[in-house]
């Protein structure tokens, strides 16, 4: 082959086979190809632990003695576990349903083309396995990027993106495995999963039993993008550009739960179908001058977009068999359905003009007008959001010219107003629920009031614009020749029209309704620092620093300017309010409870009397804190020698107050197991004074707020770039390679999988509701991968 070169990359673990890539010259050019690859296993974070077979053991006996029980003989709770506690057998659910993670990315890319047209098409594979089982994801995408100048004043490009995803299978449950027996029987006498393993308990199934569910769980995304930009020649510095965007997002969603998997009533299958169709078309004007030392930049945008999504859902019941799963749902002898469609729209118009003089001073103003289609009837669904922006090039004035230790220094300010229109389609209405009776001997359908609307609150026609207004001070910096440099920036805003989900009265039959409710309050700084601490021939050194601290507060609400303790929203407080009883410790024998919170026993929980009147009360609640942290920050440290680096990442986050559900543990009648972390659960012998009784139940639904503050090891990685000289010899343009560590090693006293986890309590069902463990815990990755370039 004529001018063609070659090279082969032999994979490793995360990058399998053997790549041949070769390129040939053409008449267009030399096209640039690029083979990027990475792969390597992932491990969880072993951050719970369940009680091992002694230790459930005696807690089982703890719970028995706090409660007057006569413990079995032998000592444990369910029948199914005698077997396996005389013969010393145990079963860590947590290795039964875990397994060696991987992930592995391959991306091959061609670029190239002349002065005129220039062209990219890549593809990229993807395949992650989970470390828990069952858990996987296939994606496989392609995308191809094409740029024309087709004449001197017009040009044209257009990008097409599609992928599809695959998460196919049924999977583990992470929370039962933690509270599974370890005297529980896995396997029945056919070498099935044992869809009770403590039975009699019925409420703990056994967390391997997904794994026989059969599931589909598909997506795809096709996304093309096209503009058109026109510079008329009769007026220098005008253009007009038109972006077109379309994106379809189908997914499909079926799954099947028959006897294997614990379902005892017949087959349960369900067949989801939805859809995102969604379109957006800009037409922007534009003009740029340049005379003597001024510059005038004006712009105007045009623009509309859409949004439809539809789903259909057919769920059955009872099947005679689980051999068709879900390919046969008129089989089954129960079958409803249901369907939904949304439509929301957004109309924009914006007009801004930059000027600057001498590239010292610059004005900015903007002018932007929106119209959400989803605002309440009773709106004009429009906002207008003005701002305007002033910076000073300090470092191009005469007298910094000369001071050589200054490389830039530019102040900028800016004040205006944004708006946020964080409703969905359809939630201004309240909707109208069928029901299905008798009338007179015949099958009649009526329409009543219903509790929930299509996104599960009453419907408000008032519902409009949020906006915030406030302004932000900021300066930037380079010092020393960019040895140093950063921002910092300060900024105050105050936010009206919030919106926020308020809760109603159950007795009203809604739960909640969307509304504009007051006023917030933010101020904050966030700052940047980049030092080059030692740059020698051969080694350099380099520090990276963020920092960013808000504190925001409650203004005002409903017009009153009242406390609304339902929703924990106080006047001069932040939102993510704590507002609890204080926790004085634990009761002890001997001390007298009868007074103050009678019916309170050594073991329970004892509560701070914060308004004095001799006895514990909703009254005595008080606000404790923000679930918000007061700041976050991180810091990448990067070092070079010759050809090789190492960068260090580290992020924090500091000042929160959040309740912990993990900590409200329900011991069910002392039947689960629980993890390590809270074997140290108050009994006559050990007087612990954080940790509650195993026979407490909480009355009070005290709900455990708990400091959340951690700092983590996020990424560490170590590359080596092949000599350019060494590259051209073979014909590359460049190779790196390199090996990273992801999510390392976290620094925290949270009890749970992962301090940034948010944990929904009823995701895992009731018998977890109280649990936060979450469905998949935090992943360690460690990963090898290779960057490749032929030119």
């Amino acid at each position: 082959m004529k001018d063609a070169s070659a090279v082969a990359i032999y994979g490793t673990r995360g990058s399998s086979g053997v790549i041949l890539i070769t390129t040939k010259r053409g008449k267009t050019g030399k096209p640039t190809i690029r083979y990027s690859a990475f792969g390597g296993p992932e491990f969880q974070h072993e951050t719970l632990t369940p009680l091992d077979g002694p230790q459930y053991v005696q807690k089982y006996l703890d719970y028995s003695q706090q409660m007057n029980l006569i413990p079995n003989n032998p000592p444990v709770p369910n029948l199914n576990e005698i077997a396996n506690y005389k013969s010393g057998t145990t079963t860590n659910w947590l290795n039964e349903i875990s397994q060696q993670g991987y992930i592995q990315d391959h991306n091959l890319s061609i670029s190239g083309g002349t002065e005129n047209i220039k062209y990219f098409l890549s593809g990229e594979y993807q395949d992650e396995k989970g470390v828990l089982k069952g858990y996987q994801h296939h994606r496989a995408a392609i995308r191809s990027n094409i740029d024309a100048n087709l004449t001197d004043w017009l040009t044209v490009g257009t990008s097409l993106f599609f992928a599809k995803n695959n998460n196919d299978g049924g999977t583990a449950n992470y929370s039962l495995a933690m509270q599974m027996s370890p005297y529980g029987v896995e396997y029945n006498a056919k070498g099935q999963y044992n869809i009770y393993p403590m039975f009699p308990e019925t409420l703990y199934t056994n967390p391997l039993l997904g794994l026989n569910m059969d599931v589909v769980n598909r997506y795809n995304d096709l996304n093309g993008t096209f503009y058109l930009e026109v510079k008329p020649k009769f007026i220098d510095g005008l253009k007009f550009r038109v972006n077109a965007n379309y994106t379809n997002l189908p997914t499909s969603n079926d799954t099947y739960s028959g006897l294997d998997a614990g379902n005892t009533v017949g087959g349960t299958a369900m067949i989801n179908n939805t859809g995102t169709d969604s379109w957006l078309v800009e037409n922007i004007l534009s003009y740029n001058k340049n005379w003597k030392k001024q510059h005038l930049d004006i712009t105007a945008l045009y623009s509309a977009q859409e949004k439809v999504y539809t789903s259909s859902t057919i769920t059955g019941s009872t099947f005679v068999n689980d051999d068709l799963s879900f390919n046969n749902m008129g089989s089954a002898g129960v079958v409803t359905g249901n369907s939904f469609y949304s439509r929301d729209a957004l109309l924009s118009q914006m007009g801004r003009i930059n000027y600057s003089y001498d590239s010292k001073y610059l004005f900015t103003a903007t002018a932007r007008r929106d119209g959400y289609s989803a605002f309440g009837s009773a709106t004009s669904k429009y906002g207008l959001f003005p701002s305007v922006a002033l910076g000073w090039n300090i470092s191009n004035e005469n007298f910094l010219k000369k001071v050589n230790q200054i490389d830039n220094i530019k102040l900028r300010l800016s004040y205006g107003t944004s708006g946020n229109q964080a409703v969905g389609a359809y939630q201004t209405i309240t909707t109208q629920g069928i029901t299905k009776y008798i009338y007179n001997g015949t099958p009649t359908t009526g329409l009543v009031s219903s509790s929930l609307n299509v996104n599960g609150v009453l419907g408000n026609v008032d519902l409009n614009w949020e906006s915030t207004t406030g302004a932000n001070l900021g300066i930037d910096y380079s010092l020393f020749k960019n040895r140093i440099s950063g921002s910092v920036e300060v900024y105050s805003t105050k936010t009206k029209n919030l919106l926020l989900n308020r809760q109603l009265p159950a007795i009203g039959g809604y739960p909640s309704v969307l509304d504009n409710l007051g006023s917030l309050a933010n101020k904050g700084i966030e700052a940047s620092l980049a030092t080059v601490n030692i740059k020698s021939h051969d080694f350099t050194w380099s520090t990276n620093f963020n920092f960013s601290a808000n504190r925001n507060k409650i203004l005002s609400l409903y017009g009153n300017n009242k406390d609304d303790l339902v929703n924990k929203w106080f006047i001069g407080k932040p939102l993510g309010a704590i507002y609890d009883y204080k926790l004085a410790g634990v009761w002890q024998v001997g001390q007298d409870a009868s007074k103050i919170d009678p019916g309170a026993k050594p073991g329970d929980l004892k509560f701070v009397d914060e308004n004095g009147d001799g006895k514990i009360t909703a009254a005595d609640k008080v606000y404790q804190g923000s679930s918000l942290p007061k700041w976050t920050g991180g810091v990448i440290n990067n070092f070079g020698y010759k050809n090789f680096h190492l960068s260090v990442f580290i992020q924090t986050s500091q000042g929160a107050l959040m309740n912990n559900p993990t900590l409200d543990l329900q011991n069910y009648g002392g039947r689960v197991n629980i993890p390590v972390q809270l074997d140290n659960y108050w009994t006559a012998a050990n007087r612990s004074n954080t940790r509650p009784s195993l026979s407490y139940i909480n009355p009070r639904l005290y709900a455990y707020p708990v400091p959340l503050n951690f700092t983590r090891l996020k990424d560490v990685t170590f590359s080596y770039t092949l000599p350019q000289a060494v590259a051209d010899k073979l014909k590359l343009g460049s190779l790196t390679a390199y090996m990273s560590g992801r999510n390392i090693y976290t620094f925290t006293k949270w009890i749970g999988l992962d301090p940034e986890l948010s944990v929904n309590a009823n995701q895992s069902g009731p018998a977890n509701a109280n649990l936060s463990y979450g469905i998949y815990p935090l992943v360690a990755s460690y990963v090898l991968g290779v960057n490749v370039s032929l030119r």
